[in-house]
């Protein structure tokens, strides 16, 4: 049996988990997918570095699960694809 690298899996379970942070701060929109997320809105809510962060963040936009524009601050929006893949990860019946 050959077993999966475990570091991968850690990475992409800290990637995920920005990911269910920022659902998690728009999912009361009415259009979650339009609402603009702010740094400092995930800052509070994780306790990661910053570095750490944006790293996740490049990671779930090359993926298609959130955009990122540059406004007066950054601005982070989640993807219908970033979404889905939270609702259906099972995640939320650990998270709400």
């Amino acid at each position: 049996m050959q077993y999966p690298n475990f570091e991968y899996i850690y990475r992409m379970e800290s990637r995920y988990k920005t990911l269910l942070t920022i659902y998690n701060i728009t999912k009361e929109d009415p259009q979650p997918e339009t609402y603009k997320c702010r740094p400092r809105e995930i800052i509070l809510r994780q306790f990661q570095d910053w570095n750490v962060i944006q790293q996740h963040l490049t990671l779930l936009e090359e993926e298609g699960l959130i955009t990122t524009s540059q406004e007066d601050t950054l601005v982070i929006w989640i993807t219908s694809a970033g979404i889905t893949l939270i609702k259906n990860s099972g995640a939320l019946t650990h998270s709400d």
